[in-house]
């Protein structure tokens, strides 16, 4: 299945996997979610360009519906509310299709903007791995980036489109500078470019090694989770003497795995962000015997004297 919202990157990855589709027993599936962040009259148009692509390519299309204005997720981040929205209903329509992959057209150009965004976060290796090659979002369902692992960028997209002839839609927000993405796509990747050309392989390969430091830094959080006390609630207990020995990297990492095994992934790890674990990892190494709480995501760190213990926040 081919997650295309009929712009030049996906259309590209559309037009390619149809070609290659029609050299192998490949199944391909043109795939369009409507959400109700733009104008109800230019999402309805994308939608029917990428159903009229599907046409031409002589794939099948598909199509889902996601409320995030008015949905569930309303009054959270609408860019990150959208993208979550999108991908359940990507899974949800490979799921009824009986497919195994939903490749999506993230390139280079999107890798070097996602690792230029993650530094000037402050981020560190989980964020400065930008992007993901391929991930599970269901079971049975991966994602998979074929235009990222193959190095292509916005520019061959668009050639691509231009060779087969395919007037593709622009979204007028990837033009709104007011967006951090947008502003570091229009204003900073051209100069570094200019500069230094190959600036968006260079990103990709350093967010794959950083992907590699991330696992080791999740090893080393794991066998740390294992050495732990138990409290007499449902939580988990170290000796600050022995965690100020442990890089604060690896710190960081323990409060994520704590938060998962104790809050449930999707409650905590969108808030235990660089700035979140931070001045947890500092409490913990310093010398005051102050006792310190920290409340982020679902959980509660206490750092005392001579411990520091994690728990489930309780919520009313």
């Amino acid at each position: 299945m081919v997650a295309c919202s009929g712009g030049a990157d996906s259309s590209a990855l559309a037009v390619a996997l149809a070609a290659a589709g029609g050299r192998s027993p490949a199944r391909v599936v043109l795939a369009h979610v409507v959400h109700d962040l733009r104008p109800r009259a230019q999402a309805l148009a994308d939608r029917d360009a990428t159903r009229e692509l599907a046409a031409r390519l002589g794939l099948e299309f598909v199509e889902a519906a996601v409320k995030v204005r008015e949905g569930p997720m309303r009054g959270t981040n609408a860019e990150g509310a959208a993208r979550a929205a999108r991908y359940a209903a990507l899974a949800s329509l490979a799921r009824r299709e009986g497919l195994a992959f939903v490749a999506t057209a993230h390139h280079a150009d999107d890798q070097l903007e996602t690792v230029l965004m993650a530094l000037l976060r402050g981020a560190g290796p989980r964020g400065l791995a930008g992007v993901a090659e391929s991930r599970r979002i269901a079971p049975g369902v991966r994602v998979i980036r074929p235009m990222l692992a193959a190095g292509v960028g916005r520019a061959d997209a668009e050639r691509i489109c231009r060779a087969f002839g395919w007037a593709w839609r622009e979204d007028a927000t990837n033009a709104d500078q007011s967006r951090l993405r947008a502003a570091v796509r229009h204003r900073v990747v051209p100069v570094l470019k200019a500069v230094r050309p190959g600036a968006a392989e260079r990103a990709c390969a350093t967010a794959r090694l950083m992907r590699d430091v991330g696992r080791v830094l999740r090893a080393r959080a794991a066998k740390l989770w294992a050495l732990r006390g138990s409290t007499d609630g449902a939580g988990a207990q170290w000796e600050r003497s022995r965690l100020r020995r442990v890089p604060g990297a690896v710190l960081g990492e323990l409060v994520r795995l704590a938060a998962t095994e104790l809050a449930g992934r999707g409650a905590c790890l969108d808030k235990l962000g660089q700035s979140a674990i931070g001045p947890i990892v500092r409490a913990i190494r310093d010398g005051s015997t102050e006792p310190r709480r920290f409340a982020v995501g679902g959980i509660l760190v206490d750092v005392t004297a001579r411990a520091a213990t994690i728990r489930k926040r309780r919520t009313r």
